[in-house]
C-alpha cells in the first residue's frame, strides 16, 4: 500500500474513533475529560488574530493571515493592503471559537499528532491577541471529514489533543485573500428590471432579457429583442438568474495580474438594471477571459478584481441562441 494512502486509512481510522469517543463522552456524561480554563476569547476582547501555517516559518508572511478589530469591525491585511473581512466567515470563525471551552479530551498521547494533522508541522498556528499579549494559541488540525464534521484542537504547550463540532472546511484559514468578501454581484430577483449581456468582441452583440416575466402566475423569462419580445429559454435563464441573484469569486487577482487586464473592451459583459425606487443600484460586470481556463470579472460598483473558473463564467455568458426557446417549445 503506498503512503498515501496509508495516511488515509489512518486518518479515517482515526476518524472513526473520534466519533466513538463522543458517543462513549455523551452516554457516560463524562465532563472531566473536557477543556477548561481559557482565558476570554470573544470578539469584543481579542485585538487580533494570527492564523498560519508552519511551511513558511514562524517568521515568514507566506501562509499567514492577520485578522485586526478597529472598535467593532475586522480586517485582513492583504497584499493590497486592509480590507474589511467578510462578516459570515467571521461569524462562523466565532461560533467553532465560542466552542473551545468544553471542547471533548480525544487523545493525551503526542505519538498520535501526526496522524491525527495536529502536529507541529501539519497543524495551523491560531495565535489570539489582546494588545501586546498572547491571549491563548492553539494548533488546529488540518484534516477534516464532511461525514464526522469535527475538528482537533490543541493547546499551546500541551500534548493533549480536543475535539469541537466545526461544520465547514478551512474555518481558519491562512490564506488572507479567504476573508475577502467574495461577491462579485448578489441581486435579489424582486429588484431586477432587465439583464443586457453584450459581447464586445462579437460585433458587439448584445439582448436584453426579462426574468420578471409572468405567464399565467407562472414565472417566464422573455427576450426582449428590437423587433418585441419573445420567450427565452428558462434553463438557461434560470441559471443566468441564479448569477445575478449571488455569484462569488473563487479567488482575487494580484496586483501583477490587474497590471495585465484591459477592461476596456471585455470578453463579454452584464449590465443588470434594477427596478425603479429600487435602493439597489444598477450593476455591470465585465469578464476578461485568461489563458489559464478562468476569467478576471470586475464589478465596475467595486474595486475589486476576482478569478472566476470558465465553465461557471460559461454557463450564463452565452450568445443570443441559447436564450432562444426552441421552436418546438413555444406555447
Amino acid at each position: 500500500m503506498k503512503g498515501r494512502e496509508v495516511g488515509y486509512v489512518l486518518l479515517a481510522l482515526i476518524i472513526l474513533g473520534v466519533a466513538g469517543v463522543i458517543v462513549k463522552l455523551a452516554i457516560t456524561g463524562n465532563n472531566d475529560q473536557t477543556l477548561t480554563g481559557l482565558l476570554p476569547l470573544h470578539s469584543d476582547v481579542v485585538d487580533s488574530i494570527t492564523i498560519r501555517t508552519t511551511e513558511f516559518g514562524p517568521d515568514s508572511v507566506e501562509g499567514t493571515a492577520k485578522l485586526s478589530r478597529l472598535g467593532d469591525d475586522w480586517s485582513i491585511k492583504t497584499e493590497s493592503g486592509s480590507q474589511i473581512a467578510f462578516q459570515p466567515y467571521l461569524d462562523r470563525m466565532w461560533v467553532m471559537v465560542s466552542r473551545f471551552e468544553g471542547a471533548q479530551l480525544i487523545s493525551t498521547n503526542p505519538k498520535n499528532h501526526k496522524k491525527m494533522l495536529i502536529d507541529d508541522q501539519s497543524g495551523l498556528e491560531v495565535i489570539f491577541m489582546l494588545g501586546a499579549s498572547v491571549q491563548e494559541k492553539f494548533t488546529i488540525g488540518s484534516g477534516w471529514s464532511s461525514d464526522i464534521r469535527h475538528c482537533f484542537i490543541r493547546r499551546a504547550g500541551n500534548d493533549n489533543v480536543y475535539t469541537v463540532p466545526c461544520q465547514h472546511e478551512n474555518i481558519f484559514n491562512p490564506d488572507p485573500n479567504s476573508w475577502r468578501n467574495p461577491v462579485i454581484i448578489g441581486i435579489g430577483t424582486e429588484e431586477i428590471n432587465l439583464v443586457t449581456i453584450r459581447h464586445p468582441k462579437q460585433i458587439n452583440e448584445f439582448f436584453s432579457i426579462d426574468l420578471n416575466g409572468q405567464t399565467n402566475g407562472v414565472w417566464t423569462p422573455f427576450l426582449v429583442l428590437p423587433e418585441g419580445n419573445q420567450y427565452a429559454n428558462p434553463y438557461t435563464s434560470e441559471t443566468l438568474l441564479r448569477a445575478v441573484n449571488g455569484l462569488l469569486g473563487s479567488d482575487f487577482a494580484s496586483k501583477e495580474q490587474i497590471d495585465t487586464i484591459n477592461f476596456d473592451i471585455p470578453d463579454a459583459s452584464i449590465l443588470v438594471k434594477t427596478r425603479e425606487g429600487s435602493q439597489i443600484a444598477t450593476q455591470r460586470v465585465l469578464f476578461v477571459k485568461s489563458s489559464d481556463d478562468t476569467y478576471y470579472v470586475k464589478n465596475t460598483n467595486k474595486s475589486d478584481v476576482f478569478i472566476l473558473e470558465s465553465e461557471v463564467v460559461e454557463s450564463f455568458i452565452l450568445t443570443l441562441d441559447a436564450y432562444l426557446l426552441p421552436e418546438e417549445n413555444l406555447p
